[in-house]
């Protein structure tokens, strides 16, 4: 079951890069002064989240996916 705490995990992460490169955005969108270098360090770790979130979404469904397999096969291999 520890499973759904990972992919809860990547799924907040997800959320949480989204949330950042919004933040991103809207720094380089700025139109009093824009700070594209600013907003290309801010991109770099939303990317970074985003590339964690989906890590942990990948890991826990194919830790499910093979405890179900595990579940489903005899015990004697044939």
């Amino acid at each position: 079951m520890f499973f759904w705490f990972r992919e809860i995990t990547g799924w907040l992460l997800l959320l949480g890069s989204l949330a950042v490169l919004w933040l991103a955005l809207t720094t380089v969108m700025n139109p009093e002064s824009p700070k594209i270098v600013e907003a290309a360090v801010i991109l770099a770790a939303a990317l970074g989240l985003m590339r964690t979130g989906l890590l942990l979404i990948r890991l826990s469904t194919a830790a499910r996916l093979s405890a179900i397999q595990q579940s489903d096969t005899p015990a004697d291999g044939h």
